[in-house]
Parts: structure tokens; C-alpha cells; sequence
């Protein structure tokens, strides 16, 4: 397992640990474009618990959209040897 973690994972990380954030609020935050594998790789490659949920708001027409909202529950306690 990789435990490295990228500057965009890192970044990420820097973004939820103020709260959940949508997947555009983060794009603009990070800078990072897709967000939903760099979910994908935290959770799955580094551990980390992250919970997701789809919330109602409205885009830049004033349409109801639904987005995802990812938050930070916990890190994974590592592995003893």
C-alpha cells in the first residue's frame, strides 16, 4: 500500500478538515478537477474514511441541482507489523 500522499491529496485532506465540501467547492479550493477518483484514492489506497452524500443547491442559472458533499469522518488506524 502506498502511503504516500500526493500534493492534490493533501490538499483535499487540508479542505475537509474544515468541514464537508461539495465537489465544486474543492475543484476551486484544490485546483483539482477530479475529485471524485482522488475520493477514491484516499479511501481505498490510503485509508482514510470518507462519507458522501448527494445535497440539493443551485448552479450559477439558479437551477436545483443535486452534487455530492463529501466530509472527513477519520483515518484509518495503521497496520502494527
Amino acid at each position: 500500500m502506498n502511503n504516500h500522499l500526493s500534493p492534490q491529496h493533501q490538499a483535499i485532506l487540508a479542505e475537509l478538515r474544515r468541514g464537508p465540501m461539495t465537489t465544486m467547492q474543492l475543484i476551486l479550493r484544490c485546483g483539482v478537477i477530479c475529485v471524485s477518483a482522488r475520493m477514491h484514492e484516499l479511501k481505498t489506497r490510503h485509508g482514510y474514511q470518507i462519507g458522501m452524500q448527494m445535497v440539493t443547491v443551485r448552479d450559477r442559472r439558479r437551477h436545483v441541482v443535486r452534487v455530492a458533499e463529501y466530509s472527513l469522518i477519520k483515518r484509518r488506524a495503521a497496520k502494527r507489523a
